[in-house]
């Protein structure tokens, strides 16, 4: 799977682990598992693309000026996720936060997925993305397992 592949899954993932929130109810225990998942998988998406995509199309002219405005907007998400994880999933409190999120996201991969992907399948071409996914599964594949010895 390329980086781009990659990426567009762990969108879609992301949108689905909203939904299920969005459809939770107040005190929902697995809702809170879901958020923790939720986090996590954006948590690990956006050091993917600071790690390895951003830096590989920072040096393209046509890329250059959108790494910058996609840091920003990892920083919102990230703030966001941090205000919504002392808050119980369901209540008033969260579901207005979790619209936030939704919003802030939908920009984000709207943006990534009609600009900043078609430019990089351009510039990099199919054998560097080829490689740069790799790199993120391995980085998925170091993430989970530290996750799964953390909850042993």
């Amino acid at each position: 799977m390329n980086a781009i592949e990659l990426l567009m899954q762990d969108h879609k993932e992301a949108s689905s682990m909203m939904d299920q929130l969005e459809m939770a109810d107040k005190g929902d225990r697995t809702a809170k598992d879901t958020f923790i998942q939720l986090k996590e998988a954006l948590t690990l998406h956006t050091q993917m693309e600071e790690q390895i995509f951003y830096p590989a199309l920072k040096n393209f002219e046509e890329t250059r000026d959108m790494i910058p405005e996609s840091f920003e907007e990892h920083q919102e998400v990230k703030d966001m996720l941090e205000e919504m994880t002392g808050i119980s999933p369901g209540n008033d409190e969260f579901m207005d936060k979790l619209t936030e999120l939704r919003e802030a996201i939908e920009h984000h991969v709207e943006e990534e997925e009609s600009e900043m992907f078609p430019n990089a399948e351009k510039l990099l071409g199919q054998t560097r993305l080829q490689e740069m996914g790799r790199q993120m599964q391995q980085m998925k594949l170091g993430k989970s397992s530290t996750a799964t010895n953390i909850r042993q």
